[in-house]
């Protein structure tokens, strides 16, 4: 089974602590360095936007009752990658902007991101049915190969609430950055910063750990060894 889950979730972090921070210097009307945040957004855009949309098209994960992860990482990295693909053409084309006043060129971006915020919500409304479906059929539970999570496979409860917790805080950041730049409540951006930084940094480390526990799941089927740690 060909997988990447791995470079999708720590993109993913990457991305949501990345429009974090970004959000966060146009809340405290400090300068945006246009260049440099388009750059990150285009990277990491294009890298979630390719392997989200080949997910989606291919289903590489299959079998065994897995086929459900191209639709809980594909999907969203692809609905995200997008907009950071989008987030990177628009910082690049008015980098002159950045220049000037500082306060009007961070009001008009968030004026700008406005119907930006009806994708976010809506992909955000999907990422909490993900979340609560993660939990309500208990997915996401580690076959016995793999190191660390294996050793808990036998409570699919435990990585379901992990794994649910985490889609639904990105949810929660969603929502609330659609509804802060809609109903005019720029106090509620601060908290959907919150919950992407944690979001993104769960990502990232979680994304991290796959690395190691996925290789040796390999190591494990490959070699008939039962390496837990």
């Amino acid at each position: 089974m060909v997988v990447y889950n791995e470079l999708i979730a720590i993109t993913a972090g990457a991305g949501l602590l990345g429009f974090a921070k970004f959000l966060s210097h146009l809340t405290r009307k400090e300068r945006i360095n246009s260049e440099g945040w388009a750059a990150f957004f285009g990277v990491a855009g294009l890298l979630l936007f390719v392997l989200g949309l080949h997910t989606t098209v291919t289903w590489p994960y299959g079998g065994d009752g897995f086929e459900y992860a191209n639709l809980a990482f594909g999907q969203p990295a692809a609905g995200f990658g997008a907009l950071l693909l989008g987030a990177s053409v628009y910082l690049w084309r008015h980098r002159s902007l950045y220049d000037g006043d500082i306060d009007a060129a961070n009001a008009r971006t968030l004026d700008s991101l406005r119907p930006t915020g009806i994708f976010v919500g809506v992909l955000g409304l999907g990422m909490a049915v993900l979340a609560v479906s993660f939990v309500r059929y208990q997915l996401g539970a580690a076959p016995p190969e793999e190191p660390i999570t294996g050793r808990f496979g036998h409570l699919p409860l435990l990585e379901a609430l992990f794994l649910g917790g985490l889609w639904g805080v990105v949810a929660v950041g969603a929502l609330l950055f659609a509804v802060a730049l809609w109903t005019d409540r720029p106090g509620l951006l601060r908290w959907a910063v919150r919950a992407w930084a944690v979001g993104g940094l769960a990502f990232a480390l979680f994304g991290a750990m796959n690395y190691y526990t996925h290789i040796g799941m390999y190591y494990n089927i490959a070699h008939g060894t039962m390496i837990k740690w």
